[in-house]
Formats: structure tokens, C-alpha cells, sequence
């Protein structure tokens, strides 16, 4: 066999694994994950973490789990595979985003960057915040607390 049809059929070879690589959703990302399936994913990296509740991100690439023990679960898809990482509360730093429901989280000490995470609601950016900063937020000025009022 000549090289030049050597490389024709080489090159043709390599066409048709990639034609179908893509055909059969190989190369598709993933999206629709589910609650059952962040469960499995988190409990694969940390099996001794007793998970409470799990909310998403809108688009599905980022969830948040709340632990039994006070700190955050976390787990990110990037492409085909998925980051996942326990937080303390202190470990972050969160402000709400003006626009949308959600949050801007920027990681203390750590190889991820952070992002911009938008929630369903309003609703679950605030739990969110409350799970990763690991406190209710304190009453604003001029706002008497329960143990103010003597209602405790």
C-alpha cells in the first residue's frame, strides 16, 4: 500500500470514530441532572457526610448540599466530570447578585475560582447564603431581635 493511501484511509478512519463519538452523545454535556443524582455523585466523594438537603443552580451545573454538621457540600460539572468539596462556613466569601436570584461566591484558599451560582428563587439563594456563611444574618438597625422584645 502506497503512503498516500495509507494517510487517506487514516484520516478517513479517524473521521468516522469522531462522526460517531458525536452522533451517539458523546460529545453532548450533560444537563437535567436530578437531586438523586448530585446525592450519589456528592456520596461517592464523601461517604460519611450525612446530606439534609440539596438545592441547584438554575441551569443544573452547580448544587449545594446541606450537611448534618453544619458545613456546605458542593459540586460543580465541568464538562463530563464534576468537582466536588466540603466547605466550613467562614471558607467563602457570598454577596447576592442585583439582577438575578442569585449569588456571587468567591473561595478563600482554594484552586476554584467561585462564580456566579443563579437560583430558581430568591428563596434558595437566601438558604444558600445561610448554609455557606454558616449564620442567620443579624437584624438591621433599628430592628428589635426576639431576645430584645423579651420573647425568646
Amino acid at each position: 500500500m502506497s503512503l498516500g493511501a495509507l494517510i487517506v484511509v487514516v484520516a478517513f478512519a479517524v473521521m468516522l470514530v469522531i462522526g460517531v463519538v458525536h452522533y451517539t452523545g458523546g460529545s453532548r454535556q450533560r444537563t437535567g441532572r436530578d437531586h438523586g443524582e448530585v446525592i450519589m455523585e456528592f456520596a461517592r466523594a464523601y461517604p460519611g457526610e450525612a446530606i439534609r438537603s440539596v438545592t441547584m443552580t438554575k441551569d443544573g451545573n452547580a448544587s449545594f448540599l446541606r450537611l448534618a454538621d453544619g458545613k456546605t457540600g458542593f459540586i460543580q460539572s465541568m464538562g463530563r466530570h464534576q468537582v466536588a468539596r466540603l466547605i466550613l462556613p467562614g471558607d467563602v466569601s457570598v454577596e447576592a447578585l442585583e439582577e438575578q436570584p442569585g449569588l456571587r461566591v468567591q473561595f478563600h484558599e482554594s484552586t476554584l475560582k467561585g462564580g456566579d451560582y443563579v437560583f430558581d428563587s430568591t428563596e434558595d439563594a437566601a438558604e444558600v447564603s445561610l448554609w455557606l456563611c454558616g449564620t442567620f444574618a443579624l437584624a438591621s438597625p433599628g430592628h428589635e431581635t426576639p431576645e430584645e422584645n423579651g420573647n425568646a
